[in-house]
């Protein structure tokens, strides 16, 4: 089993994950592999960009977990981030059409709806969203992500592979609670155009995890959130003082997520178990560190 990307925040997770199921896995990214020291799981250093490299590292295995890709906007020229994260995924999923993989799972994003990362974002069609959501993505990043998805598509029709897109929302660690959300506990006056959603990087691994281990048919696409928003807010009330007459469909809890993962817990059984709650308090201040 493949994971590309397996040195970012959410591939070095999914590595573990499957590592801790007895997995037979590998990784590859970018980075320079330590060759004195050793690395956890067989790594190769490839540019997923250069379909002869995608090539090489996609070969012999059943399955592959899809996360390398610049991982957002604005950190790098527009068409660099589009470029990049397009040119990875046609190589990666080529080369697993012509490998004969299994399975196919790759990262996807929430800003397919076209919200986040949005230069001026518009109201959701309702909340909370979910897959039967219009996709209008603008950004390179998101346009980039829906263009993986169409991929994946033509993925499951060229060949007996089949995918998953998992479109995650903010992803948090241990190390980032603090600075991305809680300037939001601190200051309830922030605004967020995605009603401060997240989720955690374990749980998001697990997902993918249970994505790349099931077998379900074709191409399915399943949002990935934490059960909660950052801040425990009441989602209804926050979201029709921001958007008067916005849909607000039934809700799991008053402090629900703007994204629904209810296709996600259906079709894999997944249901996130960490909150922003493990690591700050109310008023945004770290917890102390668990032994």
């Amino acid at each position: 089993m493949l994971v590309t990307g397996s040195r970012g925040q959410v591939g070095r997770a999914v590595v573990a994950q499957l590592a801790a199921r007895s997995h037979d896995v590998r990784g590859t990214d970018l980075g320079t592999p330590s060759y004195g020291a050793g690395e956890p799981v067989p790594y190769v250093r490839a540019d997923l960009t250069d379909a002869g490299q995608a090539a090489a590292v996609v070969r012999d295995v059943d399955a592959v977990v899809h996360t390398a890709a610049l991982p957002r906007p604005g950190m790098d020229p527009d068409h660099v981030v589009f470029g990049v994260n397009t040119a990875a995924a046609f190589a990666v999923v080529d080369a697993a059409a012509r490998a004969g993989v299994r399975r196919f799972v790759a990262l996807s994003s929430d800003s397919v709806a076209g919200i986040t990362w949005a230069a001026e974002p518009g109201p959701p069609a309702f909340l909370p969203i979910d897959e039967t959501h219009p996709d209008r993505p603008e950004d390179p990043y998101a346009t980039s992500k829906q263009v993986a998805e169409l991929l994946c598509d033509a993925l499951v029709r060229r060949s007996a592979c089949t995918a998953v897109s998992v479109r995650a929302t903010w992803v948090q660690t241990a190390d980032t609670y603090a600075g991305n959300l809680g300037p939001f506990l601190r200051d309830r006056s922030l605004p967020s155009p995605m009603f401060w959603s997240y989720v955690d990087v374990t749980d998001l691994a697990e997902l993918l995890v249970l994505a790349v281990e099931s077998d379900t048919p074709g191409h399915e696409v399943v949002y990935a959130a934490a059960a909660d928003n950052a801040g425990g807010r009441d989602l209804r009330g926050e979201a029709l003082a921001v958007h008067p007459g916005l849909e607000v469909r039934p809700l799991d809890r008053p402090d629900a997520s703007a994204i629904s993962s209810a296709k996600a817990q259906r079709l894999f059984g997944w249901a996130p178990r960490r909150s922003w709650r493990d690591h700050l308090t109310e008023d945004g201040r770290s917890l102390p560190s668990r032994p």
